[in-house]
Protein backbone atom coordinates (compact mmCIF):
# COMPACT_ATOMS: atom_id res chain seq x y z
CA UNK A 1 0.00 0.00 0.00
CA UNK A 2 1.41 3.37 -0.92
CA UNK A 3 2.00 5.69 2.03
CA UNK A 4 2.18 9.39 1.22
CA UNK A 5 4.09 12.14 2.96
CA UNK A 6 2.56 15.01 4.90
CA UNK A 7 3.12 17.25 1.90
CA UNK A 8 1.61 14.77 -0.53
CA UNK A 9 -1.51 14.36 1.61
CA UNK A 10 -1.76 18.11 2.15
CA UNK A 11 -1.36 18.93 -1.55
CA UNK A 12 -3.93 16.32 -2.51
CA UNK A 13 -6.42 17.78 -0.05
CA UNK A 14 -5.85 21.25 -1.42
CA UNK A 15 -6.11 20.09 -5.03
CA UNK A 16 -2.49 21.04 -5.81
CA UNK A 17 -0.89 18.81 -8.38
CA UNK A 18 2.43 17.19 -7.59
CA UNK A 19 4.06 16.91 -4.21
CA UNK A 20 7.47 18.46 -3.64
CA UNK A 21 8.55 16.27 -0.79
CA UNK A 22 8.01 12.49 -0.61
CA UNK A 23 8.63 11.26 2.93
CA UNK A 24 6.89 8.11 4.07
CA UNK A 25 6.05 9.40 7.51
CA UNK A 26 3.47 7.00 8.88
CA UNK A 27 5.55 3.94 7.91
CA UNK A 28 8.53 5.38 9.77
CA UNK A 29 6.36 6.15 12.79
CA UNK A 30 4.80 2.67 12.89
CA UNK A 31 8.15 0.89 12.55
CA UNK A 32 9.79 3.04 15.22
CA UNK A 33 6.86 2.68 17.59
CA UNK A 34 6.62 -1.07 17.16
CA UNK A 35 10.32 -1.32 17.88
CA UNK A 36 9.81 0.54 21.13
CA UNK A 37 6.73 -1.48 22.03
CA UNK A 38 8.36 -4.84 21.48
CA UNK A 39 11.61 -3.79 23.11
CA UNK A 40 9.76 -2.73 26.24
CA UNK A 41 7.01 -5.35 26.32
CA UNK A 42 8.33 -8.50 24.66
CA UNK A 43 11.18 -10.92 24.48
CA UNK A 44 12.35 -10.71 20.87
CA UNK A 45 14.58 -13.04 18.92
CA UNK A 46 15.59 -11.73 15.53
CA UNK A 47 15.03 -14.16 12.69
CA UNK A 48 16.50 -13.97 9.23
CA UNK A 49 14.81 -17.07 7.94
CA UNK A 50 11.18 -16.14 8.52
CA UNK A 51 8.97 -13.10 8.17
CA UNK A 52 6.28 -14.36 10.52
CA UNK A 53 5.82 -13.88 14.23
CA UNK A 54 3.85 -15.72 16.91
CA UNK A 55 2.05 -13.53 19.42
CA UNK A 56 0.55 -14.99 22.56
CA UNK A 57 -2.05 -12.93 24.38
CA UNK A 58 -3.00 -13.78 27.94
CA UNK A 59 -6.68 -13.13 28.52
CA UNK A 60 -7.36 -14.54 32.00
CA UNK A 61 -8.35 -17.30 32.25
CA UNK A 62 -8.28 -17.90 28.49
CA UNK A 63 -5.08 -17.95 26.43
CA UNK A 64 -5.29 -17.17 22.72
CA UNK A 65 -2.42 -17.95 20.36
CA UNK A 66 -2.48 -16.06 17.07
CA UNK A 67 -0.07 -16.52 14.18
CA UNK A 68 0.10 -13.52 11.89
CA UNK A 69 2.41 -11.96 9.38
CA UNK A 70 4.66 -9.19 10.67
CA UNK A 71 5.90 -8.03 7.30
CA UNK A 72 5.02 -4.55 6.00
CA UNK A 73 6.07 -3.31 2.58
CA UNK A 74 5.65 0.14 1.08
CA UNK A 75 6.84 0.98 -2.42
CA UNK A 76 6.85 4.48 -3.90
CA UNK A 77 8.92 5.16 -7.02
CA UNK A 78 11.99 3.32 -5.64
CA UNK A 79 12.88 1.16 -2.68
CA UNK A 80 14.15 1.77 0.85
CA UNK A 81 14.29 -1.22 3.23
CA UNK A 82 13.85 -1.12 7.01
CA UNK A 83 14.47 -4.15 9.24
CA UNK A 84 13.01 -4.32 12.74
CA UNK A 85 15.00 -6.28 15.33
CA UNK A 86 14.96 -6.46 19.10
CA UNK A 87 17.54 -3.74 19.43
CA UNK A 88 17.23 -1.34 16.53
CA UNK A 89 15.36 -0.17 13.50
CA UNK A 90 17.41 0.72 10.46
CA UNK A 91 15.54 3.31 8.44
CA UNK A 92 16.59 5.23 5.38
CA UNK A 93 14.27 8.02 4.30
CA UNK A 94 14.95 10.75 1.78
CA UNK A 95 12.88 13.19 -0.20
CA UNK A 96 10.92 11.69 -3.07
CA UNK A 97 11.63 8.16 -1.89
CA UNK A 98 10.28 4.69 -2.34
CA UNK A 99 10.05 2.75 0.88
CA UNK A 100 9.73 -0.90 1.75
CA UNK A 101 9.65 -2.27 5.25
CA UNK A 102 10.86 -5.78 5.97
CA UNK A 103 10.17 -6.94 9.53
CA UNK A 104 11.46 -10.30 10.67
CA UNK A 105 10.81 -11.09 14.30
CA UNK A 106 9.94 -14.02 16.49
CA UNK A 107 8.33 -12.75 19.68
CA UNK A 108 6.27 -13.74 22.68
CA UNK A 109 4.10 -10.93 24.05
CA UNK A 110 2.02 -11.23 27.18
CA UNK A 111 -0.77 -8.69 27.37
CA UNK A 112 -4.07 -8.54 29.14
CA UNK A 113 -7.61 -7.41 28.61
CA UNK A 114 -10.16 -6.88 31.34
CA UNK A 115 -12.80 -9.33 30.13
CA UNK A 116 -11.85 -13.00 30.24
CA UNK A 117 -14.85 -14.83 28.79
CA UNK A 118 -16.10 -12.88 25.80
CA UNK A 119 -15.28 -13.46 22.12
CA UNK A 120 -13.96 -10.25 20.48
CA UNK A 121 -15.46 -9.61 17.08
CA UNK A 122 -16.31 -6.52 15.05
CA UNK A 123 -15.18 -3.11 13.89
CA UNK A 124 -14.62 -0.15 16.17
CA UNK A 125 -14.85 3.29 14.57
CA UNK A 126 -13.27 6.40 16.01
CA UNK A 127 -12.48 9.92 14.89
CA UNK A 128 -10.78 13.06 16.09
CA UNK A 129 -7.35 14.19 17.22
CA UNK A 130 -4.50 14.38 14.71
CA UNK A 131 -2.23 14.90 17.73
CA UNK A 132 -2.69 11.22 18.68
CA UNK A 133 -3.00 9.88 15.12
CA UNK A 134 0.56 8.48 14.78
CA UNK A 135 0.14 6.58 18.05
CA UNK A 136 -3.44 5.53 17.28
CA UNK A 137 -2.17 4.10 13.98
CA UNK A 138 0.27 1.90 15.89
CA UNK A 139 -2.36 0.87 18.42
CA UNK A 140 -4.86 -0.01 15.69
CA UNK A 141 -2.29 -2.14 13.89
CA UNK A 142 -0.98 -3.75 17.07
CA UNK A 143 -4.38 -4.65 18.50
CA UNK A 144 -5.34 -6.46 15.33
CA UNK A 145 -2.24 -8.63 15.72
CA UNK A 146 -3.45 -9.96 19.08
CA UNK A 147 -7.19 -9.74 18.35
CA UNK A 148 -7.50 -10.51 14.62
CA UNK A 149 -11.30 -10.47 14.78
CA UNK A 150 -11.27 -6.79 15.79
CA UNK A 151 -10.64 -3.94 13.36
CA UNK A 152 -10.07 -0.41 14.64
CA UNK A 153 -10.80 2.27 12.04
CA UNK A 154 -9.72 5.75 13.10
CA UNK A 155 -10.23 8.96 11.14
CA UNK A 156 -7.66 11.69 11.77
CA UNK A 157 -10.05 14.64 11.33
CA UNK A 158 -9.15 16.92 14.25
CA UNK A 159 -10.43 17.14 17.80
CA UNK A 160 -13.29 19.46 16.89
CA UNK A 161 -14.68 17.00 14.36
CA UNK A 162 -14.07 14.11 16.76
CA UNK A 163 -16.17 15.80 19.46
CA UNK A 164 -18.87 16.54 16.89
CA UNK A 165 -18.97 12.93 15.69
CA UNK A 166 -19.13 11.36 19.16
CA UNK A 167 -21.85 13.89 20.05
CA UNK A 168 -23.82 12.83 16.98
CA UNK A 169 -23.22 9.14 17.74
CA UNK A 170 -21.67 8.37 14.36
CA UNK A 171 -18.56 6.76 15.90
CA UNK A 172 -17.92 4.45 18.84
CA UNK A 173 -15.23 6.74 20.27
CA UNK A 174 -13.94 10.24 19.79
CA UNK A 175 -10.46 11.56 20.48
CA UNK A 176 -9.53 15.07 21.53
CA UNK A 177 -6.59 16.94 23.04
CA UNK A 178 -9.03 19.53 24.38
CA UNK A 179 -11.54 18.62 27.09
CA UNK A 180 -15.12 19.46 26.24
CA UNK A 181 -16.35 22.96 27.00
CA UNK A 182 -19.48 23.58 29.06
CA UNK A 183 -21.38 24.25 25.83
CA UNK A 184 -20.20 20.97 24.31
CA UNK A 185 -21.26 19.02 27.39
CA UNK A 186 -24.66 20.70 27.18
CA UNK A 187 -25.00 19.61 23.54
CA UNK A 188 -24.63 15.88 24.35
CA UNK A 189 -27.71 13.69 23.95
CA UNK A 190 -30.16 14.10 26.81
CA UNK A 191 -29.57 11.63 29.64
CA UNK A 192 -26.16 10.54 28.36
CA UNK A 193 -22.81 10.61 30.14
CA UNK A 194 -19.66 11.05 28.07
CA UNK A 195 -16.56 9.64 29.73
CA UNK A 196 -13.19 11.40 29.46
CA UNK A 197 -10.26 8.95 29.50
CA UNK A 198 -6.65 10.16 29.18
CA UNK A 199 -5.00 7.82 26.67
CA UNK A 200 -1.53 9.37 26.24
CA UNK A 201 0.61 12.40 26.96
CA UNK A 202 2.40 14.46 24.32
CA UNK A 203 3.86 17.86 23.59
CA UNK A 204 3.54 20.66 21.07
CA UNK A 205 6.58 22.41 19.67
CA UNK A 206 7.36 25.51 17.62
CA UNK A 207 8.30 23.89 14.32
CA UNK A 208 10.15 25.71 11.57
CA UNK A 209 11.89 25.41 8.19
CA UNK A 210 14.82 27.81 8.32
CA UNK A 211 17.52 27.30 5.65
CA UNK A 212 21.07 27.54 6.94
CA UNK A 213 20.12 27.35 10.62
CA UNK A 214 20.58 23.94 12.18
CA UNK A 215 20.43 25.10 15.80
CA UNK A 216 17.34 24.45 17.91
CA UNK A 217 16.25 28.04 18.41
CA UNK A 218 15.09 29.50 21.73
CA UNK A 219 11.61 30.95 22.08
CA UNK A 220 9.57 32.44 24.88
CA UNK A 221 5.80 32.29 25.04
CA UNK A 222 5.62 36.04 24.57
CA UNK A 223 7.80 36.00 21.43
CA UNK A 224 5.75 33.14 19.96
CA UNK A 225 2.56 35.09 20.65
CA UNK A 226 4.01 38.20 18.98
CA UNK A 227 4.94 36.12 15.92
CA UNK A 228 1.44 34.63 15.66
CA UNK A 229 -0.09 38.09 16.21
CA UNK A 230 1.94 39.36 13.26
CA UNK A 231 3.79 41.88 15.43
CA UNK A 232 7.13 40.13 14.96
CA UNK A 233 7.47 39.53 11.23
CA UNK A 234 11.19 38.95 10.56
CA UNK A 235 13.49 36.11 11.57
CA UNK A 236 16.17 38.62 12.59
CA UNK A 237 13.83 40.63 14.78
CA UNK A 238 15.76 41.89 17.83
CA UNK A 239 13.50 39.91 20.19
CA UNK A 240 14.44 36.60 18.50
CA UNK A 241 18.10 37.58 18.13
CA UNK A 242 18.34 38.37 21.85
CA UNK A 243 17.15 34.86 22.72
CA UNK A 244 19.67 33.21 20.37
CA UNK A 245 23.14 34.73 20.86
CA UNK A 246 25.71 33.46 18.40
CA UNK A 247 23.11 32.37 15.84
CA UNK A 248 23.03 34.23 12.53
CA UNK A 249 19.37 34.71 11.70
CA UNK A 250 18.32 35.68 8.17
CA UNK A 251 16.75 39.02 7.28
CA UNK A 252 13.72 37.22 5.90
CA UNK A 253 10.01 37.39 6.64
CA UNK A 254 8.46 34.67 8.81
CA UNK A 255 5.62 32.73 7.21
CA UNK A 256 3.27 31.74 10.03
CA UNK A 257 1.51 28.37 9.67
CA UNK A 258 -1.53 27.35 11.72
CA UNK A 259 -4.41 24.91 11.66
CA UNK A 260 -7.41 25.52 9.43
CA UNK A 261 -9.70 23.02 11.18
CA UNK A 262 -11.10 22.58 14.69
CA UNK A 263 -8.14 21.32 16.63
CA UNK A 264 -7.16 20.22 20.12
CA UNK A 265 -3.60 20.98 19.11
CA UNK A 266 -4.72 24.57 18.48
CA UNK A 267 -6.54 24.60 21.83
CA UNK A 268 -3.36 23.69 23.72
CA UNK A 269 -1.15 26.04 21.68
CA UNK A 270 -3.45 29.04 22.01
CA UNK A 271 -3.95 28.35 25.70
CA UNK A 272 -0.18 28.67 26.12
CA UNK A 273 -0.10 31.88 24.05
CA UNK A 274 -2.96 33.29 26.13
CA UNK A 275 -1.06 32.56 29.32
CA UNK A 276 2.04 34.23 27.85
CA UNK A 277 0.70 37.39 26.25
CA UNK A 278 -2.19 39.61 27.44
CA UNK A 279 -2.77 41.02 23.96
CA UNK A 280 -3.20 37.51 22.57
CA UNK A 281 -5.51 36.60 25.46
CA UNK A 282 -7.69 39.66 24.81
CA UNK A 283 -7.72 39.71 21.00
CA UNK A 284 -7.60 36.01 20.10
CA UNK A 285 -7.96 33.83 23.20
CA UNK A 286 -7.89 30.05 23.20
CA UNK A 287 -10.20 27.48 21.64
CA UNK A 288 -10.13 24.63 19.14
CA UNK A 289 -10.81 27.26 16.45
CA UNK A 290 -9.69 30.91 16.65
CA UNK A 291 -9.57 33.89 14.31
CA UNK A 292 -5.93 33.87 13.30
CA UNK A 293 -4.39 37.34 12.85
CA UNK A 294 -1.96 36.11 10.21
CA UNK A 295 -0.60 33.04 8.45
CA UNK A 296 -1.34 30.07 6.22
CA UNK A 297 -3.70 27.28 7.29
CA UNK A 298 -3.20 23.51 7.04
CA UNK A 299 -5.73 20.80 7.84
CA UNK A 300 -4.58 18.55 10.65
CA UNK A 301 -1.06 18.20 12.00
CA UNK A 302 -0.37 16.50 8.67
CA UNK A 303 -1.42 19.58 6.74
CA UNK A 304 0.57 21.99 8.90
CA UNK A 305 3.63 19.75 8.56
CA UNK A 306 3.11 19.72 4.80
CA UNK A 307 3.05 23.52 4.62
CA UNK A 308 6.17 23.82 6.77
CA UNK A 309 7.98 21.18 4.67
CA UNK A 310 7.26 23.07 1.49
CA UNK A 311 7.71 26.63 2.76
CA UNK A 312 11.15 27.90 3.63
CA UNK A 313 11.30 30.45 6.48
CA UNK A 314 8.01 29.18 7.87
CA UNK A 315 7.08 28.57 11.51
CA UNK A 316 4.10 26.69 12.90
CA UNK A 317 3.17 24.37 15.75
CA UNK A 318 3.11 20.57 15.69
CA UNK A 319 2.75 17.58 17.94
CA UNK A 320 6.32 16.35 18.48
CA UNK A 321 6.01 13.07 16.58
CA UNK A 322 5.40 14.96 13.33
CA UNK A 323 8.80 16.62 13.74
CA UNK A 324 10.66 13.48 14.82
CA UNK A 325 9.47 11.68 11.71
CA UNK A 326 10.78 14.41 9.40
CA UNK A 327 13.91 15.93 10.97
CA UNK A 328 15.60 16.87 7.69
CA UNK A 329 12.99 19.49 6.79
CA UNK A 330 11.43 20.51 10.11
CA UNK A 331 13.21 21.61 13.29
CA UNK A 332 11.68 21.91 16.76
CA UNK A 333 12.56 24.92 18.90
CA UNK A 334 13.17 25.07 22.64
CA UNK A 335 10.68 26.91 24.83
CA UNK A 336 11.41 28.79 28.05
CA UNK A 337 9.61 27.43 31.12
CA UNK A 338 8.60 29.20 34.34
CA UNK A 339 12.03 28.58 35.86
CA UNK A 340 13.64 30.48 32.99
CA UNK A 341 15.17 27.42 31.34
CA UNK A 342 14.96 26.75 27.61
CA UNK A 343 13.65 23.21 27.29
CA UNK A 344 13.44 20.76 24.39
CA UNK A 345 10.43 18.48 24.26
CA UNK A 346 11.55 14.93 25.06
CA UNK A 347 10.73 12.04 27.39
CA UNK A 348 12.42 13.63 30.41
CA UNK A 349 10.95 17.11 30.03
CA UNK A 350 7.41 15.96 29.23
CA UNK A 351 7.45 13.51 32.15
CA UNK A 352 8.57 16.39 34.39
CA UNK A 353 5.67 18.52 33.14
CA UNK A 354 3.25 15.64 33.67
CA UNK A 355 4.50 15.08 37.22
CA UNK A 356 4.17 18.76 38.08
CA UNK A 357 0.89 19.43 36.27
CA UNK A 358 -1.36 16.38 36.48
CA UNK A 359 -2.12 16.75 40.20
CA UNK A 360 -5.62 15.86 41.28
CA UNK A 361 -7.74 14.83 38.30
CA UNK A 362 -11.55 14.52 38.27
CA UNK A 363 -13.45 11.28 37.84
CA UNK A 364 -13.98 10.24 34.24
CA UNK A 365 -17.74 10.75 34.32
CA UNK A 366 -17.68 14.45 35.30
CA UNK A 367 -16.60 17.50 33.26
CA UNK A 368 -12.88 17.96 32.56
CA UNK A 369 -13.30 21.47 31.14
CA UNK A 370 -10.74 23.09 33.44
CA UNK A 371 -8.04 20.38 33.28
CA UNK A 372 -4.83 21.75 31.74
CA UNK A 373 -1.20 20.78 32.26
CA UNK A 374 -0.22 23.99 30.43
CA UNK A 375 -2.04 26.16 32.95
CA UNK A 376 -0.97 24.08 35.94
CA UNK A 377 2.76 24.52 35.29
CA UNK A 378 2.84 27.94 33.63
CA UNK A 379 3.94 29.73 36.82
CA UNK A 380 5.56 26.72 38.53
CA UNK A 381 9.16 27.85 38.99
CA UNK A 382 9.95 24.65 40.88
CA UNK A 383 9.36 22.58 37.72
CA UNK A 384 12.83 23.41 36.42
CA UNK A 385 13.01 20.62 33.83
CA UNK A 386 9.40 20.71 32.65
CA UNK A 387 8.52 21.34 29.00
CA UNK A 388 5.77 24.00 29.18
CA UNK A 389 3.50 22.96 26.27
CA UNK A 390 2.53 19.46 27.41
CA UNK A 391 -0.94 17.94 27.21
CA UNK A 392 -3.04 14.86 27.77
CA UNK A 393 -4.91 13.53 24.79
CA UNK A 394 -8.26 11.91 25.56
CA UNK A 395 -10.52 9.17 24.26
CA UNK A 396 -14.23 9.95 24.63
CA UNK A 397 -16.87 7.21 25.00
CA UNK A 398 -20.42 7.02 26.26
CA UNK A 399 -20.93 5.41 29.63
CA UNK A 400 -24.27 3.86 28.69
CA UNK A 401 -23.79 1.68 25.60
CA UNK A 402 -26.55 0.29 23.38
CA UNK A 403 -24.80 -2.79 21.94
CA UNK A 404 -23.24 -5.33 24.30
CA UNK A 405 -20.68 -6.73 21.84
CA UNK A 406 -19.51 -3.30 20.72
CA UNK A 407 -19.41 -2.06 24.31
CA UNK A 408 -17.25 -4.98 25.41
CA UNK A 409 -14.95 -4.74 22.40
CA UNK A 410 -14.53 -0.99 22.94
CA UNK A 411 -13.87 -1.23 26.67
CA UNK A 412 -11.30 -4.00 26.19
CA UNK A 413 -9.49 -2.10 23.42
CA UNK A 414 -9.16 1.01 25.58
CA UNK A 415 -8.13 -1.12 28.57
CA UNK A 416 -5.34 -2.62 26.44
CA UNK A 417 -4.26 0.85 25.24
CA UNK A 418 -4.05 2.18 28.78
CA UNK A 419 -2.55 -0.87 30.50
CA UNK A 420 -0.44 -2.70 27.91
CA UNK A 421 0.32 -0.47 24.93
CA UNK A 422 1.70 2.75 26.42
CA UNK A 423 5.26 1.81 25.42
CA UNK A 424 4.24 2.00 21.75
CA UNK A 425 4.59 5.78 21.90
CA UNK A 426 8.01 6.05 23.51
CA UNK A 427 10.00 6.13 20.26
CA UNK A 428 7.71 8.64 18.56
CA UNK A 429 7.46 11.45 21.09
CA UNK A 430 4.75 10.35 23.52
CA UNK A 431 5.04 9.67 27.25
CA UNK A 432 3.39 6.81 29.11
CA UNK A 433 0.57 7.51 31.52
CA UNK A 434 1.61 7.41 35.18
CA UNK A 435 0.21 4.67 37.41
CA UNK A 436 -2.22 7.06 39.10
CA UNK A 437 -3.82 7.98 35.77
CA UNK A 438 -3.95 4.32 34.67
CA UNK A 439 -5.82 3.53 37.90
CA UNK A 440 -8.21 6.42 37.25
CA UNK A 441 -8.80 5.21 33.69
CA UNK A 442 -9.44 1.64 34.81
CA UNK A 443 -12.01 2.89 37.31
CA UNK A 444 -13.70 4.89 34.55
CA UNK A 445 -13.71 1.93 32.17
CA UNK A 446 -15.37 -0.15 34.88
CA UNK A 447 -18.39 2.18 34.71
CA UNK A 448 -19.15 1.43 31.02
CA UNK A 449 -22.45 -0.44 30.98
CA UNK A 450 -24.92 -2.23 28.75
CA UNK A 451 -28.48 -2.29 30.09
CA UNK A 452 -27.15 -1.07 33.42
CA UNK A 453 -24.59 -3.86 33.79
CA UNK A 454 -20.81 -3.17 33.58
CA UNK A 455 -19.24 -4.84 30.55
CA UNK A 456 -15.81 -5.37 32.17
Amino acid sequence: MKMSSFSERYNKRQGIGGAIVGVVVIVVIIVAALAGYYAASASITASTSTQFSTVTQTQPPVTNTVTSTATQTEVINGTVTKTLTSTSVSTSVSTSVSTSVSTSVSTSVSTSTATSTYEPSGTLTGAGSTFVFPLMSVWSFGYTQIQPNIQVNYQSVGSGAGIAQITAGTVEFGASDAPLTAAQYAALPAGSTLLTIPEAVGSEVPAYNLPGVTTSLHFTGNVLAEIFLGTITMWNDPAIVALNPGVTLPAHAITVVHRSDGSGTTFVWTQYLSDSNPTWAKQVGFATTVNWPTGLGGKGNEGVAGVIENTQYSLGYLELSYVLSNPTLITAGQVQNAAGNFISANQTSVQAALAAGSGSLPAGNVPWTTVSIVNAIYNDTAATKAYPITSFTYVLVYQQQTNKQTATDLANFIYWVVNDAQSAGLNIGYVSLPASVVTLDDTTLGTITYNGTPVL
